[in-house]
């Protein structure tokens, strides 16, 4: 636990202001997100490793066979947003609202084109999906978390529609990934971190090219029960290396 009052919020709290102020003009300057979003990248795995996480990455080489696609996880801790960030290509995410206004990491976000969903507005869903189609179609893939809210455990949620049927309608694949091990080191509500594995499992990508709309639930069906299946299998995070 102490970890995460002397080493990790205290790092991430002077990095995030130092990447801002630092890089942000080299990206005014060179037109481009790339120096910002690699020091964002270096700053998660700084921080994973300050904190102790020992993060194991299986199949990795399924988030590159496509030049763009929609990274489907499971969210049980918030240790999952900064470890797949690290791992993944260039992504946008949809977000909650309220961290898009943290200071300087909003605005750092917002420029990478992350997308902010605010829950008590009803038509903002919409109006993200609606972004997160224009995202596709500039080339970026999106990460996802398709059970809306963090999971405490156990099976995973009732999945939203929305990812699925952008997938369908702009012909990306699907690349379920399952996060595990997560839980153990940040539950749901706890604020510090315990040291130790988590795994990244990245598992084949799901074709839509052939899909309609009318397939949106199988395809929501299928991904959901790969996911599962894995979740309810052996801990990669706790097999030895």
């Amino acid at each position: 636990m102490w970890r995460s009052g002397v080493l990790l919020y205290p790092f991430l709290a002077v990095y995030v202001a130092l990447a801002v102020v630092l890089f942000l003009p080299v990206t005014w300057i060179a037109r481009t997100i790339r120096p910002i979003y690699w020091v964002a990248r270096q700053g998660c795995r700084l921080g994973l490793g300050l904190a102790g996480v020992e993060l194991k990455v299986c199949g990795l080489e399924y988030a590159f066979v496509h030049s763009r696609a929609i990274f489907v996880a499971n969210h049980v801790s918030n240790l999952e947003p900064p470890a797949l960030f690290a791992m993944l290509p260039r992504i946008a995410a949809i977000i909650k609202r309220e961290l898009g206004l943290i200071p300087l990491l909003g605005y750092a976000m917002r420029l990478g084109g992350f997308i902010s969903v605010d829950r008590k507005v009803r038509d903002s869903r919409r109006q993200a999906l609606e972004q997160a189609a224009l995202t596709l179609r500039r080339g970026i893939s999106l990460l996802v978390f398709p059970e809306g809210t963090r999971n405490p455990g156990g099976s995973l949620l009732p999945f939203r529609p929305g990812p699925f049927q952008i997938a369908i309608a702009e012909g990306v694949p699907i690349v379920p990934v399952t996060v595990h091990g997560a839980a153990r080191l940040m539950p749901k509500g706890a604020w510090f971190v315990r040291p130790g594995p988590m795994a990244l499992v990245f598992h084949p990508p799901v074709q839509t090219d052939d899909l309609r709309a009318e397939d949106r639930n199988a395809l929501m069906q299928r991904v959901r029960e790969t996911m599962q299946a894995a979740l309810d299998g052996p801990d990669p995070s706790q097999e030895a290396a």
